[in-house]
């Protein structure tokens, strides 16, 4: 009697492994996809310093830990030479941009949209300008602009432009390419980046 109760509870096992891996890896994605939203990849930057610090192209000089936060009259930038927030991956760069053979080693770094970035570029006057390129991952949020601000002691930081609340639920980080027109005389001496 024992083996004809144990022959329909067989088949019911054999069935429970691939349920129950099914749902553990539709778990593991679902878990992955919702967690990525507002992360940073993790790699560094391709200057090679880790993200959020370091030194600029033009200097060695490392982020102060705490710099000071930017105020309504720290804006350097004049303007805006490029700009694109978008989904999708693409390299954290950050670069003082002082001729036009930096302008295209900046923008061979983000490969077919390099093209775009020095076209937009092409009438800076690198006489009395430069500029300032920076990308970095965003997040959820897709943002319209952004401003680039002296935050002390040599520190640039990148704030974005009013943007609404990112969605609830995000599937694709943005990732954002701006290059900053800057007046040669408001650049910092030994400038670095903040986040």
């Amino acid at each position: 009697m024992s083996a004809f109760i144990a022959a329909p509870d067989a088949p019911a096992r054999r069935h429970r492994a691939p349920r129950a891996a099914f749902v553990l890896a539709t778990a593991a994605v679902l878990a992955v996809l919702l967690t990525g939203c507002g992360q940073q990849d993790g790699s560094a930057p391709e200057d090679g310093r880790p993200p959020g610090g370091g030194a600029s192209g033009s200097g060695s000089a490392t982020a102060p830990a705490t710099p000071a936060p930017p105020g309504a009259d720290s804006r350097i930038d004049v303007g805006v030479a490029h700009f694109a927030s978008a989904v999708g991956g693409a390299p954290e760069v950050r670069r003082v941009i002082r001729d036009r053979r930096e302008l295209a080693a900046f923008a061979d770094r983000f490969g077919a949209r390099g093209a775009k970035i020095e076209a937009d570029a092409a009438d800076t006057d690198f006489s009395t300008r430069v500029l300032v390129g920076w990308s970095s991952t965003t997040g959820c949020a897709q943002w319209p602009s952004a401003a680039l601000h002296h935050a002390g002691r040599g520190a640039l930081a990148v704030l974005p432009g009013p943007h609404p609340a990112p969605p609830p639920e995000c599937f694709a980080p943005y990732h954002t390419v701006a290059v900053f027109t800057v007046p040669r005389e408001r650049l910092p001496e030994n400038p670095h980046f903040t986040r």
